[in-house]
């Protein structure tokens, strides 16, 4: 057995009819050692294939094989054989692993990069919903008149995302006030969508089941058939403006 003195930048042996290894390559022999036989190399899974396939027989033969490397990883090749005669034959391992690291390493990278643009995403959409959210309550700040009174001007389109967004908070502003009168501002509000407006009649009942009277101020023409048409609370007053409500009260306290 001895090393060949072609040039080949591949592992490559030539074996006999029997298996023995007569020459192989500097690169077959970095990457299996000096073995004897080429079925001390050849994975049991692989070797009843390589039975059929690298005989005689077949004067030129492509398989695919796997390989126990000299550090007992296994390499996966393409095996190219070419029988010089029927007593040798000449065999040449591309190896796939380059290819698979290869191919490895982007799908890594490219699964890197998506994680990565899927945290920004995920990042961006929870600052943007925290800024909605926090417009959502500034829509409907809760603004103390008197001790008795409080103003919750609504600003923008009336949608049951916005009316969540501020129940809990408008809840407890009023439980921490001594107000026994809210003033609800339609003045500022856009389109109203049913179910926003179905959620604050909800929230206006649960004001009511405080104790607390409502009003409704600022109502647009274009609401009236709305409010009309699903219905507030029994109990709601409506008035035309603040101006309006504080000239009433003036009145009952002449």
């Amino acid at each position: 057995m001895k090393r060949a003195d072609n040039v080949f930048p591949l592992p490559y042996f030539e074996i006999d009819a029997n298996w023995n290894i007569r020459e192989y390559s500097a690169e077959a022999e970095e990457l299996f050692g000096l073995p004897f036989h080429f079925s001390d190399i050849v994975d049991m899974e692989t070797k009843e294939k390589a039975k059929e396939w690298l005989h005689p027989k077949h004067e030129k033969a492509k398989l695919e094989m796997n390989l126990w490397k000299k550090d007992g990883d296994v390499l996966l090749a393409d095996t190219y054989i070419t029988w010089k005669n029927d007593l040798f034959a000449e065999v040449l391992l591309v190896p796939k692993d380059t290819q698979v690291d290869k191919v490895a390493t982007r799908l890594q990278a490219i699964q890197t990069e998506l994680t990565k643009t899927k945290l920004e995403l995920v990042e961006e959409k929870e600052r943007a919903e925290a800024v909605t959210e926090h417009n959502n309550r500034l829509s409907a700040p809760f603004i103390s008149l008197t001790e008795e009174s409080a103003l919750v001007p609504l600003f923008g389109d009336l949608s049951h995302r916005k009316i969540r967004s501020i129940e809990q908070h408008l809840l407890e502003d009023v439980r921490d006030s001594e107000a026994d009168l809210i003033l609800f501002d339609f003045t500022a509000v856009g389109n109203i969508e049913k179910e926003g407006f179905e959620l604050l009649a909800g929230l206006m009942k649960a004001l009511s089941h405080m104790g607390l009277e409502i009003t409704v101020i600022g109502l647009h023409p274009r609401h009236v058939p709305h409010v009309y048409k699903w219905a507030l609370p029994t109990g709601v007053r409506f008035m035309q403006s603040l101006e309006q409500v504080l000239r009433s009260s003036l009145k009952d306290e002449k």
